[in-house]
């Protein structure tokens, strides 16, 4: 399974949170190459022009997609259609 990972650039969206950090380790336990975690201060993947300049900075040749937008339970069920909006986008543009 290292050799796999070795030539790889992987790019993990959401790899500073929680499950993100883990999935980091483990990648680079794996052996993989080049692990990029961007950071949502230089790359906002809700805009489609900062998702694209990240992908063309990165060219990735993987990409494990973990970046949402998250609060509590009161922040859930007071700003529903912020959350959904956010990350709907975030992973149209990954796709895209």
């Amino acid at each position: 399974m290292t050799d796999f990972w070795r030539d790889r650039r992987v790019l993990v969206t959401g790899g500073s949170g929680f499950l993100g950090q883990a999935v980091v380790a483990r990648l680079q336990a794996a052996g993989a190459g080049h692990v990029v975690v961007p950071r949502s201060a230089e790359h906002d993947l809700r805009d489609r022009a900062q998702a694209a300049a990240l992908f063309a900075e990165a060219r990735p040749d993987l990409v494990i997609h973990l970046a949402a937008k998250v609060g509590g339970i009161g922040y859930n069920q007071v700003h529903p259609a912020e959350l959904y909006l956010d990350n709907l986008l975030m992973g149209t543009y990954v796709v895209e």
